[in-house]
């Protein structure tokens, strides 16, 4: 059997992230303390993620909504199709 391909929707994950960062920024908080706070063994995939860049998991999703002190659904918090 062919392996599939990764599903990716590019929309989604910018309004994501995008959310990520509106929510980071109402807090004052930069995107040098959410890596800080993110404890990851490198930085630059917190920057990706918060560019829209890779397409995250649901874990790395949790970590966020724990830094901003949040509910995971705030960052579904958009108009979607």
């Amino acid at each position: 059997m062919g392996r599939k391909p990764n599903y990716k929707n590019q929309a989604f994950i910018d309004r994501v992230s995008a959310k990520i960062l509106e929510i980071a920024d109402d807090q004052e908080i930069t995107q040098e303390k959410i890596a800080e706070l993110f404890q990851a063994d490198d930085n630059r995939q917190i920057g990706r993620v918060l560019r829209g860049e890779t397409n995250f998991g649901i874990s790395e999703l949790e970590r966020f909504a724990k830094i901003l002190k949040v509910h995971p659904k705030a960052f579904l918090d958009f108009d979607w199709d």
